[in-house]
């Protein structure tokens, strides 16, 4: 069975757009479009591509688990077989959508419960699997920022940036709904839904990797001084900050 095909066709039969869609699921327009062609290698891999699937098919009205069961015998028979806890735990993620006629606590408990289930598998993940190289956890095609030699670029910043510091400390402030994962000298430290008016800061002594749902709701600062834009709404990206770089990821005088 084509499933892009078959969301595709009960969406159309909706009349609803893939903006539509996107703005209700917060799933990013591109991957939608990836999922309607079934080109799942430009999909973040795993329990995403599974949240994403119950989500599109609940809107259009799809049953969320045949869709979830076609997926599976058709792209996964052939892939490297998961632990049994963390197919179970992924069977239970689900991708928050908001509705004007849900009541304001039941949208709350829906974004608890998600981060909880996220945060649960972070922790297992990290007890078992060892972190990979930055290139093997970027997603193809996304716009990952490369940071350029600090010689080569010479930054005024609305902060203090003299010698690198002992420690870097990057404190993370978003503006809207963001999911960040992060790890801090090769340590996950944490990977979770982050709501606006959120802060989460996280030290590290040699580097820092962040990876970043949605780069226009992410802000942040570095050592106390501004960062700037990581890229455009809804392209995840994944950045990597040392005391060598970080100079490089703050914003620029008088932007």
């Amino acid at each position: 069975m084509d499933i892009g095909a078959e969301l595709r066709n009960a969406r159309n039969a909706r009349k609803l757009s893939i903006s539509e869609i996107a703005r209700v699921t917060k799933i990013s327009p591109s991957d939608l479009r990836a999922i309607d062609r079934n080109d799942f290698d430009s999909v973040p891999g795993g329990l995403f591509t599974r949240g994403f699937l119950r989500a599109y098919a609940r809107e259009v009205g799809l049953d969320p688990e045949e869709i979830i069961q076609l997926y599976r015998m058709e792209f996964e028979h052939s892939e490297t077989p998961v632990h049994a806890e963390e197919s179970a735990a992924s069977d239970e993620l689900e991708i928050n959508t908001h509705r004007p006629d849900e009541p304001a606590g039941s949208r709350y408990s829906q974004i608890v419960q998600v981060a909880i289930i996220l945060i649960i598998l972070g922790v297992y993940f990290a007890s078992w699997r060892r972190p990979q190289p930055l290139a093997n956890t970027e997603l193809p095609p996304t716009n990952a920022v490369a940071a350029p030699a600090p010689a080569e670029v010479p930054v005024a910043t609305t902060g203090t940036v003299g010698a690198p510091r002992a420690e870097l400390k990057v404190d993370i402030h978003p503006q809207g709904q963001c999911w960040v994962q992060a790890t801090a000298d090769g340590k996950p430290v944490m990977a979770r839904l982050m709501m606006p008016g959120e802060q989460e800061t996280i030290a590290a002594r040699a580097d820092l990797t962040l990876r970043v749902g949605d780069p226009a709701a992410f802000a942040f600062s570095v050592n106390g001084a501004a960062g700037r834009s990581l890229g455009r709404a809804g392209q995840p990206v994944t950045v990597q900050i040392n005391r060598q770089n970080y100079a490089t990821f703050l914003e620029r005088a008088g932007t």
